[in-house]
């Protein structure tokens, strides 16, 4: 029993001090990660003209959602509405509660709704549940409204990276004049996206995110690195999203929202106990942040495991499928590459 618990402690010592000293080749990792991950998003955007795969609530269509706990061949169905609606896109899935399936959902791309007791026809006649109306639920989004609040859901994702940004930088920033100067710049390219709503403005916006994060890199390197691991959550968890073929609703979009917060929580326990504190060495307050931060990360990824065992929500499981792909993205992203990052920093700055 002693001599597993000095090899475990062995094993333990070996990894800390590979950790330690080979941080730079670490920080290849998540770079890496994040390079296929665009270039996995820049061929889907070219092949199918979306970067990610929209479902009904985004791009408009029908979803009807059938609850039952009867055995139905959901395959059959797909085939028989594909062959019917043959110039429609057309998935059938099951409703699952722990392993046990208590329904099914039907998405199509077609926005008429009377198509949609057509679809129950064909439904009733490959199977035998003999559906009325009380027994489904029909939601209808028409193309326009859906690509309409996709692009606000855009531009809300660019502003909440901003003020992430802003508030960072106020935090760690030295320079009193340019957190003004850089907030004044946030909140005018807030207005711009969201209220003048014009090409011109939208550009303009955009340019403005652009120069912060040249102050950030230039004054904050805890700023740039803080929202370069937002971003790569975002963008990796997004590519590994794509390669599973999981159609994004509103309510993924939303997950992804979240992802951010979640990122930002174990990036500025970094940051802070990295750069604010001044006991220990620089290597003993990462290795601190580490044992709190994977803490957080492993009570968040608990309660989301429960949640999609037991969850018979469509909605509720989509969000935590990503949130739960996204934290182990973090995990990566916050403490190899932001680590890294810092101590990269740091060790530069001593040496000057």
């Amino acid at each position: 029993m002693g001599e597993e618990t000095e090899h475990k402690k062995g094993i333990l010592s070996k990894a800390k001090d590979f950790y330690y000293k080979e941080y730079k080749k670490l920080l290849i990792i998540p770079i890496v990660l994040l390079v296929l991950a665009i270039a996995q998003i820049s061929f889907q955007a070219a092949t199918t003209g979306d970067f990610l795969n929209k479902g009904i609530s985004l791009k408009g269509g029908i979803t009807i959602t059938v609850p039952t706990e009867k055995s139905v061949d959901i395959s059959s169905i797909e085939q028989r509405l594909s062959s019917i609606f043959n110039e429609n896109e057309i998935s059938v899935r099951t409703l699952e509660s722990a392993g046990k399936q208590i329904g099914f959902i039907i998405e199509a791309d077609i926005e008429q709704e009377e198509k949609a007791d057509q679809i129950v026809k064909e439904v009733n006649t490959a199977t035998l549940l003999k559906l009325k109306k009380e027994d489904y639920t029909i939601e209808v989004m028409g193309s326009a409204l859906g690509e309409s609040f996709f692009k606000e859901v855009m531009k809300a994702m660019f502003i909440a990276f901003l003020f992430m940004g802003v508030v960072v930088f106020f935090y760690f920033g030295e320079n009193l004049k340019l957190k003004l100067i850089s907030t004044g710049l946030a909140i005018l390219a807030a207005f711009l996206i969201f209220f003048a709503q014009t090409a011109i403005t939208d550009i303009l916006a955009y340019a403005i995110g652009v120069f912060l994060m040249g102050v950030y890199i230039r004054y904050s390197i805890a700023s740039f690195a803080v929202i370069l691991a937002a971003f790569s959550d975002i963008v990796i968890t997004l590519a590994i999203i794509n390669v599973l073929g999981v159609k994004l609703s509103t309510a993924g979009i939303a997950a992804f929202l979240m992802l951010i917060g979640y990122s930002v929580d174990t990036d500025m326990l970094l940051s802070t106990r990295v750069l604010k504190r001044k006991e220990g060495t620089v290597f003993e307050r990462v290795i601190s942040s580490l044992k709190t931060g994977i803490l957080m990360n492993v009570t968040t990824l608990s309660a989301i495991v429960v949640a999609l065992l037991f969850t018979q929500s469509e909605v509720i499981g989509q969000i935590m499928i990503i949130l739960l792909i996204g934290l182990l993205v973090d995990i990566v992203n916050t403490w190899l590459q932001n680590v890294g990052i810092l101590r990269y920093y740091l060790e530069k700055k001593h040496r000057q």
